[in-house]
């Protein structure tokens, strides 16, 4: 009997190892995005969390081939009568956790050119690396972050507008076994939820530039209702009177990935881009939005013949343990009865 113990724990010991590769290999999410995270910053600042709101925020995004420039405007204001100090803060990189139905990792890329004004006045910019002290607000994100230092008179009402350019070229979906590689951006609203809710308007505008047209969105987020102007190749969405959840987050995939995309190349032209952008917001809200957008999964990817057969065969590796294990239950059983059955026979004798 003791060959058949030792069999089964080296199958056990196998089981579970099949078990983690398995559920590391199938890990879903979206990687490499050019994205963004809003939010306050330090654990000292945790006292003047839900003292702001962000009463209205405007996204201004021109999706490029290989990149994506952004603009957003926040309309902030102190509820109380308290005299408020602190740092907001973006992430230079990080990987953030939800998102869709299922577990989802998000790997932000780099943020670049990074410019911010209140009140129509710039301010020096932080690049720090924070503490491993985090809030839960900062759980996942990277240790590097774009910061400023920010204050509120009793009651005042302050505008926020930040510039940056990131990355979209290298991203990719992954589900199960299945890979796309994609152009994404994110915009993960649910870093909101550290001001006082709700936030009372949310409006998104996107263009698309580089000849990209609306077939070219392979994925686009629900509950914006957006809306398409296919004229001039913009999208527009709203959000109103909403506590950001990660339902909320706004992601976008588009075109391919490019070989040898030059983007060093392309940060060479940041005020160009910057001009654009600010052109683009100061007009874009007199723009008609008649056409619905077509709503299409941002984390839905096509399945290949090879990544089904691979899905099938660590399948099959992972199942194999149960029949394996089921055989051996079966032969000690026909041969424990045997032997009871020659055992009893003996003893009759």
């Amino acid at each position: 009997m003791k060959i058949y113990f030792r069999e089964f724990f080296i199958l056990i010991i196998s089981f579970f190892t099949f078990q983690l590769f398995s559920a590391n290999a199938a890990q879903p999410g979206v990687w490499n995005a050019g994205g963004t995270v809003f939010t306050m910053l330090y654990p000292e600042d945790s006292a003047t969390f839900k003292k702001v709101q962000m009463q209205e925020e405007k996204i201004y995004i021109q999706l490029y081939k290989g990149y994506t420039i952004v603009k957003g405007w926040y309309k902030m204001k102190n509820i109380t009568s308290e005299y408020l100090n602190f740092k907001m803060g973006y992430p230079v990189n990080g990987i953030y956790y939800g998102g869709d139905s299922f577990l989802n990792e998000v790997k932000l890329d780099s943020l670049n050119r990074f410019q911010i004004k209140t009140d129509g006045q710039f301010l020096p910019v932080l690049k720090q690396k924070i503490s491993d002290n985090t809030t839960e607000v900062m759980r996942g994100l990277g240790g590097n972050w774009l910061s400023w230092n920010i204050d509120f008179k009793p009651h005042q009402t302050r505008l926020v507008e930040v510039y940056f350019i990131v990355k979209t070229n290298d991203a990719k979906l992954t589900k199960g076994y299945n890979k796309n590689n994609y152009n994404a951006f994110i915009y993960l609203l649910e870093s909101g939820n550290v001001w006082k809710n709700p936030i009372n308007n949310g409006l998104f505008y996107i263009e698309l530039k580089d000849d990209l047209t609306e077939n070219d969105i392979k994925g686009l987020s629900k509950g914006f209702n957006f809306k398409w102007n296919s004229t001039k190749n913009i999208l527009y969405g709203f959000k109103n009177n909403f506590i950001p959840t990660p339902k909320d987050n706004l992601v976008i995939t588009y075109f391919k990935n490019q070989e040898n995309f030059n983007y060093p190349e392309i940060l060479k032209k940041e005020n160009l881009l910057f001009q654009n952008i600010e052109q683009f917001s100061k007009v874009v809200e007199y723009q008609k939005f008649n056409e619905k957008a077509k709503e299409k999964n941002p984390y839905e990817i096509s399945e290949s013949i090879l990544s089904s057969i691979i899905s099938i065969i660590f399948v099959g590796i992972l199942l194999s343990p149960y029949f394996i294990i089921g055989i051996i239950f079966i032969v000690t059983i026909i041969w424990l009865f045997k032997y009871l059955k020659k055992k009893k026979s003996r003893n009759n004798n």
